[in-house]
């Protein structure tokens, strides 16, 4: 035994249990593809320790101020990080430690921190800018920077091909996770995480599982340029076996997504899918008030006013459908209340037959049956969730608006105001007459008066 190790000698004295003894340990790596990488070479260019000097820093500074500032610099605009460079090596500063800290000051600066564009129509670098975050949530790549410096980034069909060379390059999966986490409100997840009474949730990673289903039809509705009503007519969707499982669908193999057929299983569409139903409860149990709020908001659109203060807040239906729905009658009883829960309750209780994390169920805990059925507003009645469903996609018009609007409202990063329905509307007519697709909006929105202008 080799000296330092007495203490684990003598355990090994008194242990009596199974024994691993490692003979070999082989590591291989880094596994990157490129060297140096691309995050190295835009803060250092080509330049090795021995090229530096005042006069490299001071070059290599306002190149990469450039890419951080994403535009050119204006006269002088660098000279106080200069100043303060060149002290340094003056004082003897290492060269290298030198151009570090001129970094370090323009990634603290106000230049690269902010997006100062101005108000009116934006210049062609915050154009640049306003789309690469929009699509990549970063900085515009060289590409782009080119385009805006060349003046034709304006021009609505060099606008749409950058719209596709962006869709096209991996760095768009951040708009489709992005976009799905404020459209959905995924972060009350996190904040509400799932009683431990749903062990499969965690034993399975349905949450993973259930954010690449939602991803990966977004993705294909995009690639595939499908209409917006897509999210809510589709008969299929993304699974891997564990979501399979969890949604009763035999033969899945794997944890890859995979496109599945869900004919047959109770599910169709954007609101069948477990990140929507379990984004839209609270984690332990569903309160059809809060489903139905959540698809007037996220389906439809519309935002119900807050209730009144003198109004008690309703519990989770954990007793059962009966009692809830009394309880809910009682309120539309007062008039304060009627007009709002005549629109969300319908909407709540047409997707009871799934729990707080999307399982399907037939009785609540204590054995009373869900009752699935409801009225909405127009007049129009249904049994289950498949017939809402069938009256959702009459209402596609109403989705589309509402993810144009959703949309728009990403890629502002602001709240819509009165000015911005007229931009809204000419969207959409413009959707509507060429039979457009979800890409179709995606371009329709970058086009926009909205997204040209602050």
């Amino acid at each position: 035994m080799k000296a330092g190790n007495e203490k684990s000698h003598g355990l090994l004295k008194v242990y009596r249990g199974p024994k691993l003894r490692v003979w070999e340990i082989q590591v291989d790596g880094p596994h990157i593809e490129e060297w140096p990488p691309r995050g190295h070479r835009t803060l250092y260019g080509d330049l090795k320790p021995e090229d530096l000097d005042s006069g490299t820093i001071t070059q290599r500074l306002r190149s990469f101020a450039q890419i951080a500032y994403r535009r050119p610099l204006a006269n002088g605009e660098l000279a106080p990080i200069e100043r303060m460079v060149v002290a340094k090596l003056q004082e003897g500063v290492e060269p290298l430690e030198a151009l570090q800290l001129g970094l370090q000051t323009i990634l603290a600066s106000p230049g690269f921190i902010y997006l100062a564009e101005g108000e009116g129509r934006l210049d062609a670098y915050s154009l640049a800018s306003r789309l690469a975050y929009f699509l990549w949530s970063s900085t515009p790549d060289i590409e782009l920077l080119k385009v805006a410096h060349s003046g034709k980034l304006s021009d609505p069909e060099e606008l749409n091909r950058q719209v596709d060379r962006m869709l096209a390059d991996s760095k768009s999966e951040r708009f489709v996770s992005n976009f799905i986490r404020c459209w959905l409100g995924l972060d009350s997840i996190g904040e509400m995480p799932v009683s431990v009474d749903f062990r499969e949730y965690y034993r399975n990673n349905l949450e993973t599982a259930m954010r690449l289903e939602t991803e990966s039809f977004f993705r294909h509705i995009l690639d595939e340029n499908l209409p917006p009503s897509e999210f809510l007519t589709a008969d299929y969707s993304f699974l891997n076996r564990e979501l399979g499982e969890h949604y009763k669908i035999e033969g899945l193999e794997g944890s890859h997504m995979r496109q599945v057929s869900l004919k047959g299983s109770g599910r169709r569409g954007l609101t069948g899918q477990g990140l929507f139903l379990t984004a839209s409860a609270n984690g332990v149990d569903t309160s059809p008030v809060v489903r139905g709020i959540y698809v007037l908001e996220k389906v439809l659109g519309y935002t119900p006013p807050p209730p009144p203060p003198d109004v008690p807040e309703l519990d989770p239906d954990i007793t059962g459908a009966t009692s809830l729905r009394e309880e809910l009658a009682k309120h539309r009883e007062a008039t304060s209340c009627a007009e709002c829960h005549r629109k969300i309750d319908p909407l709540g209780f047409a997707l009871e037959n799934y729990d707080a994390i999307g399982s399907w169920r037939d009785e609540y805990n204590r054995g009373n049956p869900v009752d699935a059925s409801g009225k909405l507003p127009s007049g129009d009645e249904f049994q289950n969730p498949s017939e809402f469903r069938d009256l959702m996609i009459e209402r596609s018009d109403d989705f589309t608006k509402c993810l144009a609007e959703k949309l728009l409202t990403y890629s502002l990063g602001r709240e819509l105001d009165f000015g911005d329905r007229e931009v809204v509307e000419h969207m959409l007519a413009k959707l509507g007459a060429e039979d457009g697709g979800l890409k179709d909006l995606v371009k329709a929105v970058v086009l926009s008066e909205s997204f040209g202008k602050n």
